[in-house]
């Protein structure tokens, strides 16, 4: 059995499992529906074989994958979701068309009889021992699974709603949204919280109005319109998604991909982006389909990170994140019951994701084609001082050598990139936009004690100097302005007939207090 791993091609590998069947029929084995079983081993050595790292193309990995294809009668099996995810990725691969008539057809009876046929596969090995091993894992995977295919409990669909999702009242909420906000207008919105990045707040807005074309008209099929932003720490990513969920009329959740692994690794998986969401939206399934995930620090999935038989858990992440950006089935675990997990199985296709991350070093990969041969640049200018990567220049190909996967660098269909904020910038995001870090202290003091709160030129000047010191762009504004504050906060409720806070350079520097007028 373990030669089919030696398979060059997926029709070798089909004559293979043919010959086996053949045998297995020749010493009194049947199956009651032979070609159903042979396309369902075909589907299961064809993913093994196209996607899984070579140390584990192995008889544990079938068992495996053969246990969680045991189900209930009409519920989706961790097997089948994770084919379906394969063929989201692979959508012409012919093998995985299979498997749209697979699932529906096979049971759990035919399944049985799949692993009686993989029992006298093992029993035709020469060492025993290898045997007696292998034996084991089997019923492991077969005891196991059946067992749990119990206690997974998957949360029924309510199928008159689900047809009428043009009638809930969020879809009319929808509805005004595009006829009151063009992407014009959703920049217009932004620019009131957001200094600069205009090729970003454009994008951005053009996203999210495509967003709600798509959930309200349906029969329209237009393209789903993923976002990657590129930038620095501190320059306005995730300040725009949250000044989004103000103005949207769907959920959107903010989710920290840094710590993210791939399904089923112990840890946080990617389904929590998409329970946060459905928890956001109140637990309306047919709401929560129509949602915002922010995928923040993304870029901490790209590089390669090995486990221990030598595979990379950060590829199959990435090759996990297909068929979600793109739309498909996720079973997603709610809370843990006392008669076993609450499963939820979401559909992805109209959640718009939009990721988000440094990526450092993916400057020098777009530089080093650009400068080198001269492209956008005058002729005078070839220096790597000159050089500065935008939206226009960053290609799939300078993803695909940072380590992104190709095709999920397809799934982000928009790409954009914001600026690191020059001094001068950084000076208005502190007092320029509205609800902007001075304002808000100007209106802690004034709401409490009626005092107000005025800042020197220069005293600004000193902040903006203690804030890049920090280099994490805009995000230490916060930190620094409250530093400064500290003295001034607690002192001011007991100073009746204090009427102005004055801070200068001085104080900004930490080298004097606050005047009190």
């Amino acid at each position: 059995m373990k030669e089919i791993f030696l398979c060059k091609s997926d029709e070798e590998c089909a004559e293979y499992l043919k010959n086996l069947v053949v045998q297995y029929k020749e010493a009194g084995g049947s199956f009651s529906h032979e070609q159903l079983v042979c396309d369902y081993l075909r589907i299961l050595m064809h993913y093994i074989l196209l996607t899984r790292p070579e140390s584990e193309r192995n008889m544990d990995s079938v068992f495996k994958l053969m246990g969680a294809s045991f189900k209930e009668k009409g519920y989706r099996t961790p097997f089948w979701a994770i084919i379906k995810e394969a063929t989201a990725a692979y959508k012409n691969d012919p093998v995985f068309y299979l498997a749209r008539t697979v699932e529906t057809e096979i049971t759990n009876d035919d399944l049985e009889e799949i692993f009686s046929f993989m029992e006298y596969q093992l029993m035709q090995q020469a060492d025993q021992k290898l045997v007696e091993e292998e034996l084991g894992q089997l019923q492991v995977c077969r005891v196991r699974y059946q067992q749990n295919k119990v206690r997974n409990i998957r949360m029924a669909r309510n199928v008159e709603e689900e047809k009428n999702r043009a009638d809930m009242p969020f879809m009319e909420e929808c509805r005004n949204f595009i006829r009151d906000y063009t992407p014009r207008k959703i920049k217009e919105y932004l620019d009131r919280f957001v200094i600069g990045q205009d090729e970003t707040k454009e994008v951005l807005s053009t996203a999210v109005y495509n967003h709600f074309l798509r959930i309200v008209h349906p029969e329209a099929h237009l393209i789903k319109t993923n976002v990657l932003m590129v930038g620095p720490s501190g320059c306005g990513k995730t300040e725009m998604i949250r000044r989004l969920t103000d103005l949207v009329p769907v959920p959107v959740v903010i989710s920290d991909f840094s710590g993210i692994v791939a399904t089923p690794w112990k840890g946080r998986n990617k389904e929590e982006s998409l329970l946060n969401l459905y928890l956001k939206a109140g637990k309306d399934i047919f709401l929560t389909e129509c949602g915002i995930v922010f995928c923040d620090e993304f870029d901490k999935i790209i590089p390669a990170k090995l486990y221990s038989k030598g595979g990379d858990i950060n590829n199959e992440l990435q090759g996990q994140l297909l068929g979600m950006f793109e739309g498909t089935d996720i079973d997603v675990p709610l809370q843990d019951k006392s008669n076993g997990q609450e499963i939820l199985m979401m559909n992805t296709t109209d959640i718009l994701f939009i990721c988000a991350g440094a990526f450092e070093g993916l400057e020098k990969i777009v530089r080093k084609e650009y400068v080198q041969s001269g492209i956008g640049f005058g002729s005078d200018v070839s220096t790597e001082e000159n050089f500065e990567m935008t939206g226009e220049l960053l290609k799939t190909e300078h993803l695909m050598e940072y380590g992104m996967k190709p095709e999920l660098a397809g799934r982000l269909s928009t790409v954009t990139v914001l600026k690191k904020l020059d001094r001068e910038t950084m000076k208005r995001v502190l007092v320029e936009p509205e609800d902007s870090i001075l304002s808000r202290y100007e209106r802690e003091f004034m709401v409490e004690d009626n005092v107000q709160l005025r800042f020197t030129d220069e005293a600004l000047d000193v902040i903006i100097d203690r804030v890049n010191e920090m280099s994490i762009g805009a995000r230490g504004l916060n930190a620094v302005v409250r530093d400064i504050l500290k003295d001034a906060l607690f002192e001011v409720p007991t100073m009746p007939g204090t009427k102005e806070v004055l801070i200068t350079a001085a104080v900004a520097r930490k080298e004097g207090k606050p005047a009190y007028l």
